[in-house]
This record gives structure tokens, C-alpha cells and sequence, in this order.
């Protein structure tokens, strides 16, 4: 077989375990393939690439911490955007644009967004959402993950983690922020106060064109202190019957499948979590693939 300059450069890409560039010359050379007997298979491995993932390469002694996703592929036809978060998102495409004029002034003020509210309500794809539409990577930070059992290495691990962000512009996304911005004042925090102070340190030193959205299922835990750094505070509630409604439509519209309307209706009558509402409709397309029948949820 002839080594042309894609194949050689998918070789050497895989031999510098450089994954996210492997996949681009992937990508071109099958692409570029025009024999009849591997079409499917180029067209199978073109979707699975698409619909993955992007990891951005991190530095050695944060990637264990921190995640940086390309969300140039999100999937908007099967994202649905309540009028609630529609305005959110305005807010902060707004801020994004002000605070480019007001960097060029020398004037400081964060984009920050703190997002609150049960688990499943889509607060983390409500971010990645922001970062496509923005055209920035998503930066995700797990608060909860990121804890040591040697109290000392979770302030390190948080410095560093905002030293490289503070050289980004991107969308960071600070999960689970209940877990170490826990208010202070209370008995044997010690260390843990140390570290909600060190937190708000590290916010005060970014600038401008950062985008920081951060999640959390209990506001009543985080530091006061802390929430002030935040300018838009905004409850993720569960979906009402019709926005559960337009969201499986949507969904199942771009995958153009069938569905029974009275089906649906029907469901969203105690379904409203957007996390279960994709889970049971994923569910649906497995058995209407296996079992050969219609799609029901």
C-alpha cells in the first residue's frame, strides 16, 4: 500500500498520541475515498467521528482535573431551549460582547453566570451550548472530583487548574460548586475556608474575555461571599408538558422517526427532567431498532 501525505501524517499523529489530530486526517482520507466497496464504511466511521467528543490537549499536571471539549459539533437539533434559558444565554452573549469594549478601556467585569437547581435539568448542556454558540471551547472543572484527601494538594489543584485557564478564552464550566464553596463559619472547616477564600482569590485575578458559568443542585450551601462574584443568577427548573412536548418532537423530527402525537402527550404528563427524557427516548429507538416496531416512549 502507498503512504501518501494523509496517511503519513494519520501514522505520525498516532505515534505522537496525538489523538484529536489523528482524527482530522481520519477524517480526510475517508473523505477522500472513492472505491464502491468501502463506502459504508467510510460513511459509518465519518458519523461515528463526528458525534464524538473533541478532547483539547492539557497540560500534563492538570489533566486529570480539568477537561477542554471542542463543542464545534453540538448537536442544536436536538437541543432544546426554553424561553428561561434563552434569556440567559442573551445575557451573556451580551456581556461577552460589552466586555470586549470594556477590556479595550481597562475596566473589569466577569462573565459570570451561576446556574442552580436539581440534577437532569441540563445545566452542563445549557454550558456547552453557551461555548457553541459562542464559538469557544468548554472547560469543565467537577468540583466534587477535584477534592484530595490531602486538603493542601485540592487549594494546588485549583490554582493551577485557573493559571491556565486565566490564559484561555473559553467557556469554564465550574460543576458542583456546592462542594468546596461551602460557606464558612461553621464548625471544623478549617482547611475547607481556606480553600473558598483561595477560590474567590483565583476568580478576582481573571479577565475579561472568560465566560464562567458555574452549577450547582444546592445554593444554600455556597458561601455568600462566593455567589456575589456570580452576576447572573438563574434557577434550571424541570420542563413543563410543553416544553418536555417540543423537545422529544425536535429531537425525534431530526432524526426523522415516526411517533404516535397521543404517545407523547401522554408521556410528558410526568416526565419533565430533560437527562430522563433523552435517556427514555434513546431507550425507544433501541427497541424500535431491535424489535422492529414503532417508536413509543
Amino acid at each position: 500500500m502507498a503512504l501518501n501525505k494523509n496517511i503519513k501524517e494519520l501514522i505520525k499523529s498516532v505515534a505522537d498520541n496525538d489523538l484529536e489530530k489523528a482524527k482530522t486526517y481520519a477524517e480526510i482520507i475517508i473523505s477522500n475515498e472513492t472505491a464502491i466497496s468501502n463506502q459504508y464504511f467510510c460513511k459509518t466511521i465519518k458519523n461515528r467521528l463526528e458525534t464524538q467528543h473533541h478532547f483539547i490537549e492539557l497540560p500534563y499536571d492538570i489533566k486529570g482535573i480539568l477537561k477542554m471539549e471542542d463543542v464545534s459539533n453540538f448537536n442544536e437539533n436536538r437541543y432544546y431551549l426554553t424561553d428561561r434559558e434563552k434569556d440567559i444565554f442573551t445575557q451573556i452573549a451580551m456581556a461577552k460582547n460589552t466586555n470586549e469594549k470594556l477590556s479595550e478601556m481597562r475596566i473589569k467585569y466577569l462573565n459570570t453566570t451561576l446556574l442552580y437547581g436539581e440534577s437532569g435539568t441540563g445545566k452542563t448542556t445549557f454550558g456547552k451550548y453557551v461555548a457553541y454558540k459562542l464559538g469557544m471551547p468548554f472547560a469543565y472543572l467537577n468540583f466534587a472530583q477535584c477534592i484530595s484527601s490531602y486538603l493542601g494538594a485540592t487549594s494546588k489543584n485549583i490554582e493551577k487548574v485557573f493559571d491556565y485557564i486565566s490564559k484561555q478564552k473559553c467557556v469554564l464550566m465550574l460543576d458542583e460548586i456546592d462542594a468546596i464553596g461551602i460557606k464558612r463559619g461553621k464548625e471544623d472547616l478549617g482547611e475547607m475556608s481556606r480553600i473558598v477564600i483561595g477560590l474567590m482569590q483565583s476568580f478576582d485575578l481573571l479577565e475579561n474575555d472568560l465566560i464562567i458559568i458555574g452549577a450547582t443542585n444546592r445554593r444554600d450551601m455556597i458561601d455568600e461571599a462566593l455567589i456575589r462574584r456570580f452576576t447572573i443568577q438563574h434557577e434550571v427548573t424541570i420542563l413543563n408538558n410543553n416544553e418536555a412536548y417540543n423537545l422529544i418532537i425536535k429531537y425525534l423530527e431530526d432524526l426523522k422517526i415516526n411517533y404516535n402525537d397521543s404517545n407523547i402527550k401522554e408521556y410528558v404528563k410526568t416526565h419533565h427532567k430533560q437527562s430522563e427524557i433523552i435517556k427514555d427516548i434513546v431507550k425507544g429507538i433501541v427497541k424500535m431498532i431491535n424489535n422492529e416496531i414503532n417508536f413509543i416512549l
